[in-house]
This record gives C-alpha cells, structure tokens and sequence, in this order.
C-alpha cells in the first residue's frame, strides 16, 4: 500500500495572481504601521516599567519591525 496516497496526481505550478499579490506590507497604509509602532513602544516602555524585561525587550523589536515598513 502506498503511504502518500497523493503522489501519483500532478500538481499544477503555483504562481501569484496576474495583478500581483493585492495584500502584503506594502498593501498596507503607512498610517496603520506608524499606530502600530506606536502601541507597541508604548506597551514596551510599560513592560519594561513592571520589570517584565523579557516581554519588554521582545515587544520592542516587534516594533522596531513594525517600523521596518515605513523605511522608503
């Protein structure tokens, strides 16, 4: 018996839509990064204000990724 049951079907190749990928960082406004980055340094300061230093510290380079994306 084989055990992948799928191995004999042809797989048609993946590729993206013709008009691109419509969603993705850079289908998202800037204004929502900047909030974003925002809330998360606040929630970072606060964290690391309750000596929650892991969670701080890890929330803070989520923001510092957030704000990856307003970078031109």
């Amino acid at each position: 018996m084989d055990p992948n049951p799928d191995s004999g079907r042809r797989r048609l190749p993946s590729r993206p839509p013709v008009g691109g990928w419509g969603f993705g960082a850079s289908g998202i406004p800037k204004g929502f990064w900047v909030g974003l980055s925002v809330v998360l340094v606040a929630l970072s300061i606060f964290l690391l204000g309750e000596a929650y230093t892991g969670y701080g510290v890890m929330v803070l380079i989520l923001a510092l990724a957030a704000a990856v994306n307003l970078l031109p």
